[in-house]
């Protein structure tokens, strides 16, 4: 696929088919992932990969967390349907920030921080344009930072949660979400 086609055709997909993603495929998709630029070449992020009985817990670890948010008044946004959409996937991909121990001065560390941040969706949008030219489905879910500490202890990492990835194939085709065009988003300078 063309990549040009790829970014065009990519979706949040959140409804999977049951059928398996082979692991040499997963490999793959994270070899090509991790060829994405990162600031000073740190690649700060770390994987955790989970399918079948790991990615059941994995559900259960955040179907807990959101309960205890919500037991507590606070909002989850839409976990609920990131939950839904994770428990159909073949596969969840945990995204660390391996970096985020680091012990730096300040202000240095607001701006490590930030650079970090910026790496980690470089290599999450690299995965999921790799995935969408493999024809597989993929959902970015930033929900699972409602249960941060649960799912570190779940994965036995202590690095900084940063996101989650469902991935596989797709059982749903969404239309195109809008998009502001880009001439209204844009200051030319001259």
């Amino acid at each position: 696929m063309d990549t040009k086609d790829a970014i065009a055709a990519r979706r949040s997909i959140r409804s999977f088919k049951p059928d398996p993603v082979e692991r040499r495929v997963v490999e793959e998709l994270l070899e090509l992932a991790v060829q994405a630029p990162s600031a000073k070449n740190d690649q700060p992020w770390r994987f955790v990969v989970t399918e079948r009985q790991s990615k059941e817990r994995l559900v259960e670890t955040l179907q807990q967390a959101l309960e205890e948010v919500e037991s507590q008044g606070q909002s989850t946004g839409s976990m609920r349907g990131s939950l839904q959409a994770m428990a159909e996937a073949p596969l969840v991909i945990l995204v660390f920030n391996r970096m985020s121990r680091r012990h730096l001065p300040q202000p240095y560390q607001y701006v490590k921080l930030l650079v970090d941040t910026q790496s980690l969706g470089a290599v999450i949008q690299t995965f999921l344009l790799a995935a969408q030219d493999m024809g597989l489905g993929t959902l970015w879910i930033c929900d699972v930072l409602f249960g941060t500490g649960p799912v570190q202890e779940f994965a036995g990492c202590t690095d900084e949660l940063v996101a989650a990835i469902a991935l596989g194939v797709p059982a749903e085709s969404p239309q195109k979400r809008p998009r502001l065009a880009w001439q209204e988003l844009t200051a030319w300078m001259e």
